[in-house]
């Protein structure tokens, strides 16, 4: 009980760490098309997806634990 609790934990911080960094990408990838006009964009945005995909599937692992969790109590 006390590992799953302390999973969640990890998996909650790993989430906004993902959320932020993608916006990262994100904003990188505007400041790119906009101002310096580079031929980044495609790996940028690739990368942003990449993050925010990742984000959802551990956001789908973490309502999973927190139902073992209602289910264990």
């Amino acid at each position: 009980m006390k590992q799953l609790e302390s999973k969640i934990e990890d998996y909650k911080r790993f989430v906004i760490t993902l959320i932020i960094l993608s916006s990262y990408f994100f904003v990188g990838t505007i400041i790119s098309m906009h101002v310096y006009q580079n031929q980044l964009e495609e790996m940028m945005m690739t990368l942003t997806l990449i993050g925010l995909t990742a984000a959802f599937y551990f956001t789908l692992k973490l309502s999973d634990f927190q139902k073992r969790i209602s289910e264990e109590e």
